[in-house]
């Protein structure tokens, strides 16, 4: 990685920790919701970015926020090649442990919080699909199926990062999805619509 290139990765870091600290305090302090901080380990060894206590139970939890787009993205590989390549890695959604994700849409006043179980059990339904039938759509920027679960369109794409051109698996998988199976949380929270701070 060139240094142009790291810098914009440390700044993006830089940044989403701020929009998660952001989200996690709305979700505290306005919607009244317990979150705890997590440990760094928790962060880096299990993906685990806060914890929602509910009752004296501890529930594992990860913030996300989407610039453009409404559906809720998860990164399924990190790194994708082909199926089976030794060179693949699975993404961060797919290997932490968290059950829930906190995601703030790009209004910037809706967070909905959705199971990450069901989210995965979706996402393998798809991977599963894919390698028995084939892609949907196939070009040479992306490859791309589409599937329909309650009239709502899920997406498994691979495609390449346009930060750093290398090749990942993402799914956007629509809040309705998630809705129409009752597995759907929506809070209002009011958060800064303009909010990076320099790097």
């Amino acid at each position: 990685m060139n240094e142009t290139r790291f810098l914009e990765a440390h700044v993006r870091v830089k940044h989403g920790k701020e929009r998660e600290g952001q989200i996690a305090n709305a979700l505290k302090q306005q919607v009244g919701l317990n979150i705890i901080e997590a440990s760094d380990d928790d962060d880096k060894a299990r993906k685990v970015d806060r914890w929602l206590d509910r009752n004296g139970k501890q529930i594992a939890l990860q913030i996300k926020y989407r610039e453009t787009g409404e559906d809720l993205l998860f990164e399924v590989y990190d790194r994708w090649f082909d199926w089976d390549d030794h060179r693949n890695k699975v993404g961060r959604d797919m290997l932490g442990d968290a059950q829930l994700y906190a995601v703030l849409k790009t209004d910037k006043q809706t967070v909905v919080m959705v199971p990450t179980d069901y989210a995965k059990t979706i996402i393998r339904e798809m991977i599963e699909i894919v390698q028995q039938h084939g892609w949907t759509v196939e070009n040479h920027i992306s490859k791309t199926f589409r599937f329909f679960q309650h009239g709502h369109k899920i997406e498994l794409k691979a495609q390449k990062d346009p930060r750093d051109g290398r090749q990942k698996m993402v799914a956007y998988i629509p809040a309705a999805v998630f809705e129409s199976e009752a597995q759907l949380e929506t809070y209002k929270a009011r958060l800064p619509r303009r909010w990076k701070q320099a790097a």
